[in-house]
């Protein structure tokens, strides 16, 4: 029997895990559910925060699933099926992947039969769409395009005027999929897949089945990115630091430092990571720019942090953790 595929893309922190974990924990209750989670970078945050989970994990550190680690993408899935024979595979590629070139590390699959499409998701952040349409459209519309649902995130409270204005502005880049702008506080995890399910059916899965070629995207003029190549690789724009670290932080000491990130002459789009605290309590936090999140979290072998953007200054980073 084949064995379903959920793709779940969205631009860096936009809040992709906290999808499938609401997903896992209210829409597939007693499937055996694997994670291949591919992250921009070699330390893996994303992977620890699903450990308590009753799921397999696959990590894919080295790149992007759509740049330098396609094989190891598709060896991975294949690696899934054959080991866990999982009745579900959720597929967490990069906030910088273009979701079409992970549709087509899929596509062999599909012809083999060995598994198919259940859900396209793309999560976008309504806080910060038009700066991230604006800056990186060629790996924004590409998760746009391609993707059969598109959930909203953070639209408890938005101005429902720039809702629909957003909503509207999609629709040039994908009038099919199903815009889910309902606060997913509202919203039960089975409703959410009982669309999404819906809208992934057909068109998607017809066309891979039958090995049409899916169009990729060409990039506008980015400002502030000096590269004059109309494609681009994410590794071409984006940068990572990561580091792993037995450091102490309070919690007031990190919310101060990943407040100071928005002030730093280097544009970060992302930080994660999880650190030891004071009185042998962890703490896990999220940055994304003009919002810091930290939660307590469980012990584990060491810390880690990992910080994305474009003209990533490593040094100044070091030394603003003090690593």
């Amino acid at each position: 029997m084949a064995v379903k595929i959920d793709i779940f893309s969205g631009f860096l922190g936009a809040g992709k895990t906290t999808l499938m974990k609401k997903l896992l924990e209210e829409a597939f209750i007693g499937e055996k559910v694997a994670l291949i989670e591919n992250e921009f970078g070699t330390v893996g945050i994303d992977g620890k925060l699903m450990k308590n989970y009753d799921l397999q994990i696959t990590e894919l550190n080295a790149g992007c699933i759509c740049c330098s680690i396609a094989g190891d993408f598709t060896q991975g899935l294949r690696e899934v099926l054959k080991l866990y024979n999982p009745d579900r595979i959720l597929i967490e590629p990069s906030g910088v992947s273009k979701l079409s070139d992970v549709i087509k590390g899929c596509t062999s699959f599909l012809r083999e039969g060995l598994v198919y499409l259940e859900l396209c998701i793309t999560v976008v952040d309504a806080t910060k769409y038009k700066m991230y349409l604006k800056n990186f459209s060629e790996f924004y519309k590409d998760q746009l395009k391609n993707a059969k649902t598109i959930m909203l995130s953070r639209t408890a409270g938005a101005d429902r005027g720039k809702l629909d204005s957003i909503v509207e502005d999609i629709r040039q880049y994908n009038g099919q999929a199903a815009i889910i702008t309902t606060d997913w506080d509202s919203l039960d995890g089975k409703a959410i897949l009982h669309i999404a399910k819906e809208e992934s059916r057909g068109s998607m899965e017809e066309s891979l089945q039958k090995g049409r070629h899916i169009s990729v995207l060409r990039t506008q003029k980015v400002t502030g990115i000096r590269i004059e190549k109309e494609v681009h690789s994410a590794e071409e724009v984006f940068s990572v630091w990561g580091i792993e670290t037995a450091k102490i932080f309070s919690s007031e000491k990190l919310k101060d430092i990943l407040h100071r990130l928005d002030s730093l002459d280097m544009q970060i789009l992302r930080g994660k990571g999880i650190l030891e605290g004071e009185n042998h309590e962890w703490l896990q936090f999220d940055y994304v720019p003009g919002e810091v999140t930290i939660n307590k979290w469980t012990p584990d072998y060491t810390g880690r942090i990992c910080i994305i953007g474009s003209f990533i200054d490593k040094d100044k980073l070091k030394r603003l953790f003090e690593v």
